[in-house]
C-alpha cells in the first residue's frame, strides 16, 4: 500500500506522539520534557556550556538556567567554570542523575517490550523493517539544524527521551 507523502505525514505524525506520550505516561515522570532533553545530552556526550544546551533545546538563557538549576536540586547536575573560559559555565551529569538516567530509559524500553510482546510476529517485524527509515528522518531533521549537533540514534544508542 503506497500512500501520498503528505497523508503519510498526516498518519505518521499522531502515532509518532502518541507513542512517545504513552510510553512517558507509563513510567515514572519526575522531570519536565526540557530537563530530560538536557540530562540526556550530558549522560550521552558529557559535560556542555549553558548556552550550547540552551541553543540545543531552543530556548533562552534564563529558561536554561531555571532547567539546569532544578536538575542541581535534584542531584542530577553540577556547574562548574569552563576551565577554557572562566566566563563560560560547564554542565555535567552526576553520578546520581547518570544513574536516573539509565533507571528512566530501562523502564521505557521495559514497557515497551511488554507493549510490543502482545504484537504478532508479523506486526514486529514490520516495525523492525521501519526502523532504518525512521532513524533516516531523523538524521534529516539533524542534517537540518547544525546548531543542534545530535548524534543520530542507532542501535544502542543514547536516547530520546
Amino acid at each position: 500500500m503506497t500512500s501520498s507523502k503528505g497523508d503519510l505525514a498526516h498518519r505518521l505524525r499522531p502515532v509518532v506522539f502518541r507513542l512517545y506520550y504513552l510510553v512517558r505516561r507509563e513510567t515514572a515522570q519526575l522531570l519536565t520534557l526540557t530537563q530530560g532533553s538536557v540530562l540526556s545530552e550530558l549522560v550521552g556526550r558529557g559535560p556542555s556550556r549553558m548556552n550550547r544546551l540552551s541553543r540545543l533545546e531552543r530556548v533562552r538563557m534564563p529558561s536554561m538556567t531555571d532547567v539546569v538549576r532544578r536538575l542541581e536540586r535534584l542531584g542530577m547536575v553540577t556547574r562548574r567554570p569552563d576551565p577554557d573560559d572562566g566566563r563560560a559555565v560547564l554542565v555535567e551529569a552526576t553520578p546520581e542523575g547518570e544513574r536516573f538516567y539509565a533507571e528512566m530509559i530501562a523502564g521505557r524500553e521495559a514497557e515497551l517490550r511488554a507493549r510490543l510482546d502482545r504484537l504478532d510476529p508479523d506486526e514486529r517485524a514490520a516495525i523492525d523493517a521501519a526502523l532504518p527509515a525512521l532513524t533516516k528522518l531523523i538524521a534529516d531533521f539533524h542534517r537540518d539544524d547544525p546548531a543542534a549537533e545530535l548524534a543520530v540514534m542507532s542501535e544502542g544508542g543514547t536516547d530520546p527521551r
